[in-house]
């Protein structure tokens, strides 16, 4: 995988139950994350084929199981996958994002409002990921996505959900605060501002801005993982995932420490479980009137917080 949280954490509940699983971070980029298993430098610009034969015989062969993040090889040019079916190894493609979507599918399918409408890459991330698709589709075993709308580009892959995340709860808990006297503390946390809907956001606190409400509103890009629950913990709501569809890994973490989640889902994917649980669904259009009425009802956002915690748990045991 690239440099992230999930596979990391992924590993490490695979071997609590009995499973040998390592987690092979490839690129030595920028990445705030710190912590894997096996690190190497692949950039896909200059090929490091003896290197990578090195690495890939002292490491990668001594696996049964090679589950690709984001469809992601070892090499560039993912010379290692045919061999790896020779040797009789399994290939799990699990894709997580915009490297298994198509813009323009995306834009006929849902015209009125996508992540694709305003992408960060221009494109970029999905025209990569075509040509790891051509090769996932030719050795990979089995299919994984992390939202069900991702099915639209997938409809053969199987939606495996998001788990809880490995969140010291004690130390970042939400702290339960008056909200009288202070502003209404909301925060929104990517580090993709365009797919995520944040103009939307944005707009949406400065109406209500200029209507008179006080609101602290906590705008995090490219920042430690630490940093955000820091600044969840004495927030009153956490926004994000607006245009995508369905939500993800930072409004399970803001639930999980007992702070609603400001999301949008798509009312197919909607269930009863999602419409009893402690997030507060909306759409860009509706966002303003949403966020007005939890400042205007505080008996409200109570309920909310009070169910946040413990229906995140029942939806990502």
């Amino acid at each position: 995988s690239h440099r992230v949280h999930i596979p990391y954490y992924m590993t490490r509940t695979l071997r609590r139950h009995g499973v040998m699983a390592s987690y092979l971070a490839l690129g030595d980029d920028n990445s705030n994350w710190d912590r894997y298993d096996f690190l190497f430098p692949r950039t896909g610009r200059t090929p490091f084929r003896i290197e990578e034969f090195l690495f890939f015989w002292r490491v990668v062969a001594k696996y049964q199981v090679i589950h690709s993040h984001f469809g992601l090889t070892l090499s560039a040019s993912g010379w290692e996958l045919p061999l790896l079916k020779k040797m009789g190894r399994r290939i799990i493609v699990h894709y997580r994002g915009c490297e298994a979507r198509n813009q323009a599918r995306n834009m006929e399918l849902h015209p009125k409002s996508n992540i694709c409408q305003e992408c960060d890459y221009n494109g970029m991330i999905c025209r990569v990921g075509a040509k790891r698709e051509a090769l996932a589709k030719k050795y990979g075993d089995q299919f994984l996505v992390t939202t069900p709308d991702m099915k639209d580009f997938m409809p053969d892959a199987i939606h495996f959900p998001f788990f809880l995340p490995e969140v010291d709860y004690e130390k970042y808990k939400a702290v339960e605060r008056p909200l009288s006297g202070r502003p209404f503390k909301i925060v929104h946390a990517t580090n993709h501002p365009g797919i995520e809907g944040t103009r939307h956001i944005q707009s949406a606190i400065d109406a209500l801005k200029a209507k008179g409400y006080d609101i602290e509103f906590v705008f995090l890009k490219g920042v430690e993982p630490e940093r955000i629950l820091e600044e969840i913990q004495n927030a009153d709501l956490t926004i994000g995932k607006m245009k995508m569809g369905y939500y993800a890994n930072a409004q399970i973490e803001s639930m999980y420490l007992g702070v609603p989640a400001v999301t949008y889902v798509r009312p197919e994917f909607m269930t009863p479980e999602l419409k009893e649980s402690g997030f507060i669904f909306t759409s860009p259009p509706e966002l303003e009137n949403t966020l007005e009425y939890y400042i205007q009802n505080p008996v409200e956002l109570a309920k909310k917080r009070g169910m946040a915690r413990s229906s995140i748990l029942r939806l990502h045991d």
